[in-house]
């Protein structure tokens, strides 16, 4: 009897090893909770721009670090601003100078990975909401930087809650040993990334399709990964979106049922451990889920943060984001099968 009587031990969870994937969940909940209390504009980007700060090796910023970040973004958007204003009307010069913008952005190492992240969404989303207005698009690029202000703050907060510890030496290590690209590989990478990105502009360009500059915005910040090249990963990017997406659906549809902040923030702890658990994993495509969880994150702000049309709107956000997804793994591949046939043809 004794035999099947059950190991409760075996329960036991050793809370110093969880530290990582804690911070990083119970971070993005609070995160979540402070910025819909607040309700600021664009509020739900906060969350989504502060997992990168929480994900696997990531370390707390110095006071001085997080100023020079400010510092930067601040001067970026100003850039884009007066960018937008000047040379809006003018294609010939507007299109190609953004291209050779983005082109260094996605060429250079000199950033910080977050630095680049939040420049190429400022440089995206500014000028082309500048379409309609050149004062939406400064209040934007206040937005933004306000954005990344709280981004840092919180998360900030959240490691004096959770400083690193022994777990979080395996994900430095990693972080430390990942292979650097060369500039050749870095500036081949940048070209593949403005043959996908040039169509998707001026064709935003041409229609002004500012309604839906979300897609641009979600291809700009897909294509930063370089493992996206991978067709493997391409393909397992676009399941852990839908992923995301589906379970921001559920989420939702949770919410309308029974609309709760407390029930709304038990729904992200536990979707939070359901990604996390992959991303803190051995796992070589751990790290796409934590796109995933960000999918989650943006759609579920999005919608929350909208008036009576938010049904709609969270199918509007998939759809988008799918296109997005999609669309860049797309041309990865058929970019990657153009340069091999191209080896092929010269050998």
């Amino acid at each position: 009897m004794s035999d099947k009587v059950l190991n409760i031990s075996s329960f036991k969870i050793d809370w110093k090893d969880s530290i990582p994937v804690l911070r990083y969940v119970l971070g993005s909940a609070f995160i979540v909770a402070v910025s819909s209390l607040l309700n600021y504009d664009l509020a739900y980007l906060t969350a989504v721009l502060g997992l990168g700060y929480l994900a696997p090796g990531a370390k707390p910023l110095t006071f001085k670090q997080g100023i020079g970040f400010l510092l930067i973004l601040s001067i970026l958007t100003l850039l884009a601003v007066l960018f937008a204003s000047a040379f809006q009307q003018y294609a010939l010069v507007y299109i190609p100078l953004l291209l050779l913008t983005l082109l260094w952005l996605y060429y250079t190492d000199r950033l910080p990975m977050m630095v680049k992240l939040f420049a190429l969404i400022s440089i995206v989303l500014i000028p082309f909401l500048s379409i309609d207005s050149t004062a939406i698009g400064a209040y934007i690029a206040i937005i933004l930087v306000f954005n990344a202000f709280m981004a840092i703050a919180l998360t900030q907060m959240i490691f004096m809650l959770f400083p690193l510890s022994q777990a979080d030496e395996k994900f430095l290590k990693e972080k430390a040993e990942a292979p650097k690209q060369t500039s050749q590989q870095r500036y081949v990478y940048a070209v593949k990334i403005m043959c996908i990105l040039a169509p998707v502009i001026i064709l935003y360009y041409l229609f002004q399709w500012s309604s839906s500059v979300l897609i641009l915005t979600f291809v700009a910040i897909l294509t930063v990964s370089p493992a996206l090249a991978s067709p493997k990963v391409g393909l397992v990017m676009i399941v852990a979106n839908t992923l995301g997406g589906l379970f921001g659906i559920l989420a939702y549809q949770l919410l309308v049922m029974a609309p709760s902040f407390i029930f709304m923030m038990l729904l992200v702890l536990l979707i939070g451990f359901v990604f996390a658990r992959k991303l803190f994993s051995d796992s070589k495509y751990g790290g796409i889920f934590g796109s995933a969880f960000s999918t989650f994150l943006l759609i579920l702000g999005s919608v929350t943060a909208s008036d009576d049309e938010a049904g709609s709107k969270v199918w509007d956000r998939i759809i988008q984001i799918a296109m997005a997804v999609v669309y860049v793994v797309a041309t990865f591949g058929l970019l990657d099968r153009i340069s091999k046939s191209k080896s092929k043809s010269i050998k």
